[in-house]
């Protein structure tokens, strides 16, 4: 499939056929990105919940930034249901969101265990690659619609300890001008 092309390119897609299996591809990676960030914005919640009240108990500023550090490898080394059992046991997010939570984990372990395998025979078909789609499509709109309810109860929290929206989007420039370095 890849011919003569270099490392990185992008395939061609030569027909309708090929252009949807691509898509199929695409919408399964995005959704699993998205997962992804559904698990970082879990991380951020529980760092405004658990370690942001204990700033001040910090003797300097390397500490504290060595406490974060700390606190970040250490839940990010959690698996999803691991940083779902922090955030109930805090008790700050609503029953209804938990269970949306619970929701976005088992379509987050589908997707990672048995999506391709439950969908072998929909793969084949246009219009089974259709549902696929469909189907991943609605999983990305459920993990992105989460994240920003679990922002939007947090934001407030985090304001609390001089967080601001501000102050993160100066942060987020600061990073993109890092990576834009090389």
């Amino acid at each position: 499939m890849t011919g003569d092309l270099p490392s990185g390119s992008i395939w061609p897609a030569n027909d309708f056929e090929q252009a949807q299996i691509r898509e199929v591809f695409s919408r399964f990676g995005l959704a699993m990105y998205q997962s992804q960030v559904l698990e970082h914005g879990l991380v951020n919640a529980l760092m405004v919940i658990q370690l942001l009240p204990t700033a001040s108990d910090h003797l300097d500023r390397m500490a504290w930034e060595e406490a974060l550090d700390e606190f970040y490898d250490e839940k990010f080394s959690k698996t999803f249901g691991n940083l779902m059992r922090y955030i109930e046991v805090s008790g700050r997010l609503p029953e209804d969101l938990l269970l949306q939570l619970r929701e976005a984990k088992n379509d987050r372990d589908h997707l990672a265990h048995r999506f391709f395998r439950e969908h072998v025979s929909d793969f084949t078909t246009t219009e089974g690659r259709r549902r696929m789609i469909a189907k991943c499509e609605q999983i990305i709109a459920c993990f992105q619609s989460i994240d920003q309810r679990i922002e939007e109860l947090i934001s407030p929290i985090r304001e609390e300890f001089g967080i601001s929206e501000d102050i993160i989007e100066s942060e987020l420039i600061k990073f993109e001008a890092e990576a834009y370095k090389g």
